[in-house]
């Protein structure tokens, strides 16, 4: 799947995905071990789009079961059809025995996320999304599956993976989970960006938009965070508020753009109504262009800094190579005198 830590880096970024070394570390051990991943954090922190960016990276088939209340198994692993069944035995000219078998035979369940990954011939990515929505009691059948890649199913028996599914496991902190599932999984806990890591992001998905915007939409997004809103906005919203000022060929934000951010921010009522409290929508916005002239004075810097090592290594591969052996010091005749070297001496 991926090569090494680095190239499990590298290849994520390439697609747009932008994480830290240790949690790319733990993707590509879980996938050389074939242990599931379960990530764990707030709605909207980018762990769904983990699991599409490695899809991306790897062109590996995607199967995706989404959780809900409610969720059986007949929908995640699969059932018999019973219109099959039915079908068969009015066209069946064999004996009893002979019906009784064929129709308890695979070709006539109909497979659900779960099986399908266990009988893809490839190796494919399983995403498991919002565990934490569904019941103890399903949590725990996907016990088996988890632990040792197969599942037992009445009328066809065990069911082995043919390659086991590079699974990812998502939570959105709605629900502890059991001690069981979490004792098979590699858990990750996913927060929400660092405002220089969502501005990567934004820039990423957004290559039109000026800097400035990339800037200001981090900012923007770190002060709604910390607002405590009854829906704080995800990466894939603010990454949708740039690309509608980017249709509107804005390249700076003004007060008075209050109304084309606020159907893409504010998703609530009660948000809505906070956000348009005099004054509070404008004290955000400054608070945003504050945090994004941050981020451009530490690019500056960091930039100035590379040009300055770069240019001492230019300087550097300039000198003549030293040749080895004894130095030649100058002699007196060559030397300048001491007076010379400091400036010239009044006594």
């Amino acid at each position: 799947m991926f090569a090494s830590t680095d190239d499990t880096v590298a290849s994520l970024e390439e697609v747009g995905y932008f994480t830290t070394r240790e949690i790319a570390n733990t993707i590509y051990l879980a996938g050389e071990l074939n242990r599931p991943i379960l990530l764990e954090g707030p709605a909207g922190a980018g762990k769904t789009e983990m699991a599409l960016a490695i899809n991306r990276a790897t062109g590996m088939k995607l199967i995706r079961l989404q959780c809900y209340e409610g969720l059986t198994d007949k929908e995640a692993i699969g059932c018999f059809s019973d219109e099959l069944r039915q079908l068969y035995v009015r066209f069946h000219e064999g004996t009893f025995d002979e019906a009784a078998r064929k129709v308890s035979d695979r070709s006539f369940y109909l497979g659900g996320p779960l099986l399908s990954a266990l009988e893809t011939p490839a190796r494919c990515i399983l995403l498991v999304d919002e565990i934490d929505k569904i019941s103890h009691a399903f949590e725990a059948q996907l016990l088996e599956f988890l632990g040792e890649w197969q599942l037992t199913i009445p009328g066809l028996g065990e069911i082995k993976a043919k390659r086991p599914p590079f699974t990812i496991v998502t939570a959105n902190d709605e629900r502890q989970l059991g001690y069981p599932l979490l004792r098979r999984c590699a858990r990750i806990y996913i927060d929400h960006p660092t405002p220089e890591q969502e501005a990567a992001i934004v820039a990423s998905r957004t290559p039109r938009c000026a800097k400035a915007i990339h800037y200001f939409i981090a900012g923007f997004a770190k002060t709604l965070r910390a607002f405590k809103m009854e829906k704080p906005p995800s990466i894939s919203e603010m990454i949708t508020l740039a690309l509608a000022l980017d249709k509107l060929n804005l390249r700076e934000i003004r007060d008075d753009h209050k109304a084309v951010m606020l159907p893409f921010i504010a998703k609530t009522e009660k948000d809505r109504a906070s956000l348009l409290v005099p004054g509070r929508f404008e004290s955000f916005m400054d608070n945003a262009r504050i945090l994004a002239n941050d981020m451009c004075q530490r690019d500056i810097q960091t930039l100035a800094a590379q040009t300055a090592n770069q240019r001492l290594r230019n300087d550097n591969n300039q000198r003549p190579p030293v040749v080895p052996g004894i130095p030649i010091w100058p002699d007196e005749t060559t030397q300048q005198p001491a007076a010379a070297l400091m400036g010239s001496v009044t006594p």
